[in-house]
């Protein structure tokens, strides 16, 4: 009997003992399932709220990428002043390249690729999608830059100009330029500004610059004009700060014959750029804010 009485406490115990391990395995998955739960929305929002920051990062991008598609066609600024006394001065000199010359082109340098692969990608995309050369300046000096000009280019049907200059502006200066050939008669220089940080990023319109030169080579069979363009260029007398006479400005070099199409080699070309500065519509010097080339200048011609 009590052998048997203790065999009926034993699987007594044993039921017990299960019945509560199999509560407490069920309790054990339950609270497995919540946290499992738990990590499964934690994850979720996770992943909802990094779809949503790549979704803005990449509509900042694309509306960035827009914006500066959009300065490739930004309407002119005009400037109407006249040269500040403590303007920065820079000597343009625009010349043909002729075979054989001592120095030829200039390979393009960081800004202009960089340029360039933005008129590239903003086609790709289907916006503002445009022919486009460019043409690497070189420095001589500090304040001189010259540009050398193929037959090639003066054959192109040219839409849009621009000279290209990127300075470094670390008070934040008001910059605009002046090109004294047109402030003499009264003619606005036409520009654009762009600021990032204590980079400014200027273009000038030099549009009238290239057809002038057409015109004097002679562009779609017509003979050389050289007097046509000292008229067109330098038709005053006065020569502002910067700028050399006509006489010197231009020289006629008929003996180089370019052929196809374009009579004779133009003549080289300089012009003087200004650059005025003020802050709080106070003129400053240019010079004393710090304001200085900061990459070589280049030219971007537009063309169909």
């Amino acid at each position: 009997m009590a052998s048997s009485h203790g065999i009926w406490i034993a699987l007594f115990l044993i039921s017990v003992m299960t019945r509560d391990i199999g509560v407490f395995g069920r309790a054990v998955d339950k609270l497995g399932f919540l946290l499992q739960s738990q990590r499964s929305a934690e994850e979720s929002s996770g992943l909802t709220l990094r779809t949503d920051a790549l979704r803005r990062w990449r509509r900042g991008v694309a509306e960035t990428q827009l914006e500066r598609c959009a300065e490739l066609v930004a309407p002119w600024l005009e400037n109407t002043h006249a040269p500040q006394d403590n303007a920065t001065l820079l000597q343009l000199r625009v010349r043909p390249f002729a075979p054989g010359a001592s120095r030829g082109p200039v390979f393009p340098g960081k800004s202009l690729f960089s340029f360039v692969r933005r008129v590239y990608h903003c086609c790709q995309e289907g916006v503002n999608c445009k022919s486009v050369k460019g043409i690497q300046g070189r420095l001589r000096g500090g304040t001189d830059v010259e540009f050398l000009i193929t037959r090639e280019i003066l054959l192109l049907t040219v839409t849009r100009a621009e000279l290209h200059l990127q300075l470094s502006n670390p008070q934040h200066l008001d910059i605009y330029p002046v090109l004294s050939s047109l402030a003499k008669r009264d003619i606005p220089t036409r520009y654009s500004l762009r600021s990032h940080g204590n980079t400014v990023e200027l273009r000038v319109d030099l549009l009238f610059l290239f057809q002038s030169l057409q015109e004097a080579a002679g562009g779609a069979g017509r003979g050389p004009s050289l007097e046509n363009m000292r008229r067109v260029m330098f038709s005053s007398r006065r020569h502002p700060p910067g700028e050399k006479p006509a006489s010197e400005a231009l020289q006629d070099t008929d003996a180089d014959v370019w052929g196809d199409g374009v009579a004779s080699t133009p003549p080289a070309l300089e012009l003087g750029l200004a650059l005025g500065c003020s802050q709080a519509t106070s003129g400053v010097s240019c010079g004393s804010g710090g304001v200085h080339l900061s990459h070589t200048p280049f030219m971007a011609l537009y063309y169909r």
